[in-house]
């Protein structure tokens, strides 16, 4: 499940994260954003309003400032990326439909926890 390449450091005030996209969940963004005309983010926010890691994902208009982790563009508030440290994003099949979880890749007994989903 992890992605070969190494995930990209990407910053916000002073705030670093690693973390990065599964193969799957990289190709299935890249088309979403292709299919929207091309010039978009992911937008990934931390919830404050729910406890246990909640995320807000949308799509935002592409700045010149945007990151791109693992062939995809990304934009995070700081909150989002002290969180984001040290996780994987993958694209999942729920009983709601699909989407993405966030796991924390750090796991040594191979099932990452579930820590949100898009």
């Amino acid at each position: 499940m992890r992605e070969s390449r190494p995930a990209r450091r990407i910053s916000d005030q002073a705030v670093m994260a690693v973390f990065t996209f599964t193969p799957q969940a990289a190709q299935k963004l890249k088309q979403i954003i292709q299919e929207r005309g091309g010039n978009l983010a992911l937008s990934i926010a931390a919830d404050p309003e729910v406890t246990g890691g909640a995320w807000r994902l949308t799509l935002v208009p592409r700045r010149p400032s945007t990151a791109v982790v693992s062939g995809v563009p990304v934009e995070a508030d700081a909150e989002a990326l002290r969180l984001l440290d040290g996780t994987i994003i993958d694209w999942v099949m729920t009983p709601d439909g699909p989407g993405l979880g966030i796991y924390d890749q750090n796991l040594v007994d191979n099932d990452p926890r579930r820590r949100g989903r898009f």
